[in-house]
């Protein structure tokens, strides 16, 4: 696959020398002398292509350092320093001294005219030029030293789609500081651990919205942890089996070190707040706190479907049996709530009426709704009434919320 490197050029002020100068710069350990720190980054990682991005007043002439003498006194390159002078850069000057940079063992010069970004129209197209022609596989090297200052956010950005979209590698993330020169050499500094703050916030974002807190699996067993206890816990809850999810997390908790990144040090007290369902006294609470968590993400199936096990496990426990016992206490209790709701002679409307929760997590179970016309004035009622909230999201929102305010957790 290919290894292409990606650099901004930008522009030095005349009174400051109007060019970049020479500078040593240390790559692991060895040394590289140019005025262009995209010359060292592709020799020392045997690029295939250079992509130089710049705009019509960057200072493309600094690539004279690349040419052969015979080229420098071509007419390509002395209109290209005209324009250079004059802030006219065009991309037709640019592809006419492009070959004059391709030389055997050399890697192929891209050098590609870029908006200044003042808009997102230009931000975009500025994305569009540094992503084209990559592929699965390749890799990409971005240099975020030199160009406007808001190039390198840019960049950084990039290289998040181009992973996203393209299926490209991020080799490498490199920025070199000429003020923190040292003993004769600028250090190159290597900023990939952005792509990792970038992971664990995608993970917490895809956390946020549906409550899978299985994404952080991989990042967690990078960072050393046992991250597929995490992974395992997540397909327990939502299979609706709190309590083996619970152990599993209990144990992920208990079988933790510290993250080997600093990113993970960073997020893993964000992700133990998001599971802290698993602290309720028992499993009514455990079910509680999670119907309560996906009614706020909007996921009304699950949040239905802990609430009415939320229920049930409540009665369990007021009983003093094993919620964990289906055929003997869990099915006798959930008749004891629906004998009660008759008893009690309960309008299907209210919140505390177990029949219309119970109907409801059927409807949305199975996509089947009861029949309006059914035989029975409470069935009638409780089928129409299921209708409405589920014809009206606010209605089954506000419902739900008021069902769930007295379970436990």
């Amino acid at each position: 696959m290919a290894r292409i490197l990606v650099s901004f050029l930008g522009k030095v002020a005349k009174d400051k020398g109007g060019t970049y100068k020479t500078t040593a710069y240390d790559l692991d350990g060895q040394t590289y002398a140019t005025p262009f720190f995209a010359l060292a980054l592709t020799r020392h990682h045997a690029a295939d292509t250079l992509r130089i991005l710049g705009t019509a007043g960057s200072m493309w002439d600094v690539l004279s350092v690349e040419l052969e003498p015979d080229s420098i006194d071509s007419p390509a390159w002395d209109a290209l320093e005209r324009a250079v002078a004059a802030d006219a850069v065009t991309q037709d000057h640019l592809d006419a001294v492009a070959p004059l940079l391709d030389r055997p063992g050399r890697p192929r010069h891209q050098l590609r005219l870029i908006p200044y970004g003042a808009d997102e129209r230009g931000q975009v197209e500025i994305l569009r030029i540094l992503a084209e022609g990559f592929g699965p596989g390749d890799r990409l090297l971005l240099d975020v030293t030199h160009g406007l200052r808001h190039l390198p956010m840019l960049g950084l950005i990039s290289a998040f789609y181009l992973r996203a979209v393209a299926g490209a590698e991020v080799g490498g993330i490199y920025y070199a500081p000429y003020e923190r020169e040292r003993e004769g050499a600028t250090p190159a500094l290597r900023l990939d651990g952005l792509m990792n703050l970038y992971e664990w916030l995608r993970a917490l974002e895809c956390f946020n919205k549906d409550g899978d807190y299985g994404v952080f699996g991989g990042l967690l067993q990078a960072d050393g942890l046992r991250g597929d206890l995490l992974t395992e816990a997540a397909f327990l809850e939502r299979v609706a089996v709190a309590p083996n999810a619970k152990r599993k997390l209990d144990s992920f908790m208990q079988d933790q070190g510290e993250p080997a990144s600093p990113a993970g040090r960073l997020f893993l007290p964000v992700l133990e707040q998001r599971i802290d369902w698993r602290r309720g006294r028992d499993r009514a609470a455990w079910e509680g706190r999670l119907a309560r968590n996906y009614l706020e993400r909007g996921d009304y199936l699950r949040a239905a479907q802990f609430g009415f096990e939320a229920r049930i496990s409540g009665r369990v426990i007021g009983n003093r049996g094993d919620p964990g016992h289906y055929d003997r206490d869990r099915q006798d209790a959930e008749m004891e709530l629906e004998q009660r709701t008759k008893d009690d002679r309960l309008n299907p409307q209210a919140p505390g009426n177990f029949i219309t929760l119970k109907n409801l997590r059927n409807a949305l179970s199975h996509g089947l709704r009861a029949k309006v016309d059914a035989p029975g004035f409470a069935t009638r009622k409780t089928a129409e009434f299921i209708e409405h909230l589920l014809g009206d999201e606010a209605k089954l929102r506000d419902w739900l919320t008021a069902c769930f305010r007295d379970l436990p957790g």
